[in-house]
């Protein structure tokens, strides 16, 4: 794997930088479907070391998109992030 991107785990609050890992990001594409009929399509996939602290449901940032941890799954030396791209103007909706 290369860690050459940049992921910025942000504040729920403010969307504020909180810590910077370096991942190996790349398309992919799985689908999330939920009870109540809402399909969500992941767009990357994101490999990163174990210690990056980062939660289901929490948002990064890579370059100026927003993204959303849908799911992650835990192996031995590294982390497999699913990532759904929030729209465009995801975080300043929430500063207004």
């Amino acid at each position: 794997m290369f860690y050459d991107t940049k992921l910025e785990i942000l504040d729920v609050t403010h969307f504020n930088s909180v810590l910077s890992v370096m991942a190996d990001v790349q398309p992919y594409r799985k689908s999330f479907s939920f009870e109540d009929g809402y399909i969500l399509e992941t767009t990357y996939r994101a490999f990163c070391p174990l210690e990056s602290l980062l939660l289901s449901n929490c948002y990064i940032r890579i370059g100026k998109d927003v993204f959303i941890i849908l799911d992650m799954k835990k192996w031995s030396d590294y982390m497999e992030l699913y990532l759904y791209r929030c729209k465009a103007d995801f975080a300043l909706e929430v500063e207004k």
